[in-house]
């Protein structure tokens, strides 16, 4: 009986200081209002729209690296590079997130390189490798939805 209540106590402790540092909820440095910076928490994964895409010329690779937070990138010589959604990953058996472009799966992240922040309007990055967004299927290294502009 005495380790059950302390069992309790002890996840109770732990619930309670996970909230309060907020963990569990949207990492400090993201907003959750689309309008501030471009950058917010949405659906469990991190979103970058308007102001966050545009704020200069460029990759979506090179957008993605200062605002998602625990995104790293590592440059392969001659290939494509190396992407971890957490921040503990090692780079030496890492297996890429799956990026999306429309719904359509790319085959590596190259893509992300190639396609220019001016024709996308939003990119969804989801560190925990599922969405609940309907089509999409899920990935044990996360998952990167981008959504390009349809004029």
């Amino acid at each position: 009986m005495f380790m059950r209540m302390r069992r309790v106590i002890g996840l109770t402790f732990l619930c309670g200081f996970v909230w309060m540092t907020g963990c569990a909820h949207t990492p400090r440095d993201v907003g959750t209002d689309p309008s501030d910076s471009g950058v917010f928490f949405e659906r469990g994964g991190t979103v970058l729209t308007g102001a966050a895409l545009q704020d200069g010329p460029g990759s979506v690779l090179a957008a993605m690296a200062g605002k998602v937070p625990s995104f790293r990138t590592q440059r392969q010589s001659g290939g494509c590079p190396l992407l971890s959604l957490r921040g503990y990953a090692s780079f030496r058996s890492i297996a890429n997130p799956h990026v999306y472009v429309d719904g359509t799966r790319a085959t590596n992240t190259c893509i992300l390189e190639s396609l220019r922040t001016i024709d996308v309007t939003r990119v969804e990055v989801y560190p925990q490798g599922f969405t609940t967004r309907p089509g999409y299927g899920t990935h044990s290294y996360g998952l990167i939805l981008v959504f390009m502009r349809s004029d």
